[in-house]
């Protein structure tokens, strides 16, 4: 790879990408090497860069059409996020799409040549994909692990509409989610059917969950997309306080909701 040196606004990108994941795995949300993230940094890339000359294309099937010729920051599979804070050029890449979308480019970063991207990159793809067609303002694709979501995702209930009453039985963060959350079924990691799945609920949702598995949002910035799991984990967590004290919690009422969206 050439060497590539960024500018302040790419370098504010990493930072804060760095920043996040030490959120994550201070909040026990990425144990060992889960969460991964994604940022579509195609508007910040100078002319030096997107002159380079490609290494060898590494091929992939499935990328949507809209994203040829993007640019991604987006962590590498098997990298801890503990690590990516404190050497984020160990553990991000820095990929170009190729123009026929038959696969990428990597430009910068990981540690040697055989460095990848997260094996959810398809699901990353899909999702950056929808954003563009839909001329979406968010850029960035968060997925991690918090434990009081994914044991919600145990209840006989998930996938059901009557899931989504521990949004409204919780908080006042519940204004966050008028459109409630997805819920996806149980799909193998970085599968294109967990990819198709979660691509179909991001046109109605900004929040989706994967059964047993974790949480992914999307978000203007990485800061927008991590508050999103916040506010949604701290919900389940109320909600799982709630029921392991022995009573139901209570749902706010259609005026109190009303009045969080006015």
């Amino acid at each position: 790879m050439v060497k590539i040196t960024f500018d302040k606004k790419l370098k504010s990108v990493i930072k804060e990408i760095a920043e996040i994941s030490g959120y994550l795995w201070g909040k026990g949300w990425a144990a060992r090497n889960a969460g991964n993230i994604s940022v579509n940094v195609t508007e910040f890339i100078p002319n030096e860069i997107q002159r380079l000359e490609h290494s060898q294309k590494i091929h992939m099937k499935n990328i949507p059409w809209e994203l040829a010729g993007q640019y991604f920051f987006v962590t590498v599979t098997g990298s801890r996020c503990r690590d990516l804070a404190h050497e984020p050029h160990k553990g991000l890449l820095l990929t170009r799409i190729a123009d026929s979308c038959d696969g990428y480019y990597i430009l910068w970063g990981g540690i040697g040549s055989k460095s990848r991207p997260t094996n959810e990159f398809l699901p990353h793809l899909k999702i950056h994909g929808l954003l563009c067609r839909m001329n979406a303002p968010q850029k960035v694709v968060v997925h991690s692990h918090p434990p009081e979501l994914v044991a919600l995702t145990h209840m006989e209930d998930y996938g059901q509409e009557s899931f989504q009453r521990f949004l409204r039985s919780t908080h006042v963060a519940t204004k966050y989610f008028p459109e409630g959350v997805g819920m996806a079924p149980y799909e193998t990691g970085g599968s294109e059917d967990l990819a198709n799945v979660t691509e179909n609920l991001f046109e109605r949702h900004k929040a989706i969950l994967w059964e047993k598995h974790g949480c992914t949002t999307i978000g203007v910035d990485s800061a927008e997309a991590f508050d999103l799991i916040d506010i949604l984990n701290s919900a389940a967590r109320v909600f799982l306080l709630c029921k392991s004290a022995g009573y139901e919690p209570k749902d706010l009422h259609s005026k109190q909701l009303q009045e969080l969206q006015d």
